[in-house]
């Protein structure tokens, strides 16, 4: 990863700076499976080498607030799969949204269920968007828009 070049810095609506050569992800996902497969094929698009990807895996809802907490002002993208318990993903959703720190941070849900009206309530409570798993490379090329709104 050390092949990435550097790109500019961008601020963020809290005031703190996106450093455009690196994007960290937050990846809450309580499948291992599912989670080592995004997570590869997240670090293993540097954007043609524009851009390093740094992935933290969490399995849980809780988890992922504690690394919020620990790590918020660098986390650029938060990834979260609904398949967490659906409760605890509605919770750690609505707790995001009501942090001034983390609701600048762009939520993109991740679901293995295609019902559009099932994905509309996470979008109503704030996430930025959401994918269909299993992801495809060219919706993992495009999340780093996300961070960038």
């Amino acid at each position: 990863m050390e092949n990435c070049t550097t790109g500019q810095a961008k601020s963020r609506s809290n005031g703190t700076s996106i450093d455009r050569s690196r994007v960290k992800i937050l990846l809450c996902d309580r499948n291992p499976e599912s989670c080592e497969e995004v997570s590869t094929l997240l670090t293993t698009c540097c954007y043609q080498g524009t851009f390093c990807v740094t992935v933290i895996s969490v399995s849980s809802a809780v988890k992922a607030v504690d690394a919020l907490n620990a790590e918020w002002s660098s986390i650029d993208i938060i990834l979260a799969a609904v398949d967490l318990p659906i409760a605890s993903s509605i919770e750690m959703l609505k707790y995001i949204m009501q942090d001034r720190h983390f609701k600048c941070i762009p939520v993109i849900m991740l679901s293995t269920n295609h019902e559009t009206s099932f994905l509309l309530n996470f979008l109503r409570l704030g996430a930025t968007d959401y994918l269909v798993k299993p992801l495809c490379i060219d919706e993992i090329l495009n999340l780093w828009m996300h961070s960038w709104r």
